[in-house]
């Protein structure tokens, strides 16, 4: 079953990278679209790698 999560996983990052011509800025603007749109947050990590 983690398999198949994982492997599920990486194909909608494929597909994302995918829509957004492997661009990383566009990337990021499509992800803080859809966090607005949908009011969904992302997950930001930069506070526990300042802490740690």
């Amino acid at each position: 079953m983690p398999d198949e999560t994982i492997r599920e996983l990486w194909q909608i990052k494929d597909i994302m990278a995918r829509e957004c011509e492997y661009d990383i800025d566009m990337l990021v603007a499509h992800l803080q679209t859809r966090q607005h749109t949908a009011g969904q947050r992302i997950v930001d990590l930069r506070a526990i790698k300042e802490a740690g």
